[in-house]
């Protein structure tokens, strides 16, 4: 085991060192995406960054997998206390297969984006709309915009199997959720259009939507007898009367600490939270503090929040969570403000 850890940091080092040689270089571990962690054992990848190369004004980024492989490729304008890509990122499978190849500007996706199988075929090209954004969604997972955000030039299963080209063709395809259900859909010229359906295995649970050239129109649904209708694909949590009566709830029944007040403090506290599809809000986490009694007053004053109304997705309600600052400021009532 010695050894074989022995042969592992040698591996890992010799690009360093070679790197070393050419230019000067940062480097981190990470577990998971965001947390850096101090230990290379504990990481799920490593991160590198070179100064630019002769003639660019953009840091080289390299992520490379513990046992050496190549993670991601690319340049960043900036890589603390994020990163701000430019130009082309490519992405790559444990195996090292191509996984996307995605073109930045100012950390925002341009153009098309490819997306491959772990096996090395091709499996979608996308563009994204200017259409507004779905909320949530980070900027490297395209595949997770909404699909009227979107438009798929090309569309293949892992065997090669084209069901997309040039914008246009039918779908049909397994999905996870939904208990594993079965997903119709339509495209015109890259874009949903017609209907489009679900239904999972047992029936107890489906859809219909209905889109014009990329558009949503309407959708029909029905879980456990329960039917619906929407007009919006999906919504987030709100409370009956808008997030103004939040504003008044939040204001009504504060209660600046004595101690804050002593010392002048004042600011936001970071909090998030789940809202329950019955309404009720659970899960209540500071994520970023402000001051102790502070961070437990505005906490307090979510858990006494009165109910909300549920996010949906295709009609059904959803459980979401929300990340939401509240403002404390002295003198003044303290508001409530939604990222």
């Amino acid at each position: 085991m010695m050894i074989k850890k022995l042969l592992l940091l040698i591996i890992l080092s010799c690009p360093f060192k070679w790197a070393n040689a050419q230019k000067k270089q940062n480097i981190y571990f990470y577990k998971g995406e965001y947390k850096e962690v101090f230990s290379k054992d504990s990481a799920d990848f490593i991160r590198i960054i070179q100064e630019p190369d002769s003639g660019n004004v953009y840091f080289n980024l390299i992520e490379l997998y513990p046992d050496g492989q190549k993670k991601t490729l690319g340049t960043v304008s900036r890589y603390s206390p994020y990163l701000i890509r430019e130009g082309e990122f490519a992405s790559y499978y444990k195996n090292g297969k191509r996984k996307s190849l995605v073109h930045y500007e100012n950390d925002k996706i341009v153009g098309a984006s490819h997306y491959f199988f772990e096996n090395g075929s091709l499996r979608e090209i996308l563009e994204l709309k200017d259409a507004p954004l779905s909320k949530n969604i980070k900027r490297d997972q395209i595949n997770n915009y909404h699909p009227t955000d979107t438009v798929i030039n090309y569309l293949a299963d892992s065997l090669g199997h084209v069901m997309i080209e040039k914008g246009n063709g039918h779908v049909i395809e397994q999905i996870s959720s939904f208990g594993g259900a079965v997903l119709e859909k339509n495209y015109k010229d890259g874009l949903p259009h017609g209907t489009w359906t679900m239904k999972n295995h047992v029936g107890t649970c489906w859809y219909k939507e209905e889109f014009d050239n990329g558009k949503f129109i309407s959708g029909e649904s029905e879980k456990d007898g329960i039917k619906f209708r929407y007009t919006q694909i999906d919504e987030s949590p709100t409370l009956k009367g808008g997030i103004e009566k939040f504003y008044n709830y939040a204001m009504r029944n504060n209660t600046y600490p004595s101690d804050a007040q002593r010392g002048h403090i004042q600011g936001k506290v970071f909090l998030s939270f789940i809202v329950e599809t019955d309404g009720n809000l659970t899960n209540v986490n500071v994520e970023r503090r402000l001051y102790p009694s502070l961070d437990s007053e505005a906490v307090r004053i979510i858990k006494c929040s009165p109910k909300w109304i549920s996010g949906k997705s295709h009609g059904f309600p959803i459980r979401a969570k929300l990340n939401m600052p509240l403002s404390f400021t002295l003198n003044v009532l303290p508001g409530m403000s939604v990222n």
